[in-house]
């Protein structure tokens, strides 16, 4: 039937063939299926990066605190801690140095940045 196909050069109706297989509906391995994700590209985008930023700040916050352990152990190490005694020793001997120079928060100080005022008015001649 093809090879007459190929050499006819009229069009031909023929009502007494059908062209589909009536058992072709069995052979169709990829049947429809209604997922909401397959052609929502903008979800699926989203979702992608919401994962990747979920698995990032873990990574960051998990670099950050191994960094700080090592930095903790360090000074531990080079302050000779060798009981909960001497740690409670250093830490009240290093809050009193912190708060001499000033560094602890302070509400009611002058370099807390809540405290510092900003003078703002209108220019006349602009408006």
């Amino acid at each position: 039937m093809r090879e007459k196909d190929q050499t006819r050069f009229v069009t031909e109706v023929d009502s007494d063939r059908v062209v589909v297989d009536t058992n072709a509906q069995n052979d169709i391995v990829a049947r429809p299926k209604w997922d909401s994700f397959e052609n929502n590209h903008f979800a699926m985008r989203k979702r992608l990066i919401a994962i990747f930023l979920k698995v990032a700040n873990l990574f960051i916050s998990r670099l950050r605190a191994g960094k700080r352990l090592t930095k903790i152990k360090a000074w531990i190490a080079n302050n000779g801690i060798k009981n909960r005694l001497d740690m409670q020793k250093k830490v009240a001997e290093d809050y009193k140095r912190s708060v001499n120079m000033r560094v602890t928060d302070d509400a009611d100080g002058e370099d807390n940045i809540y405290n510092i005022k900003f003078k703002f008015q209108f220019n006349v001649d602009t408006i």
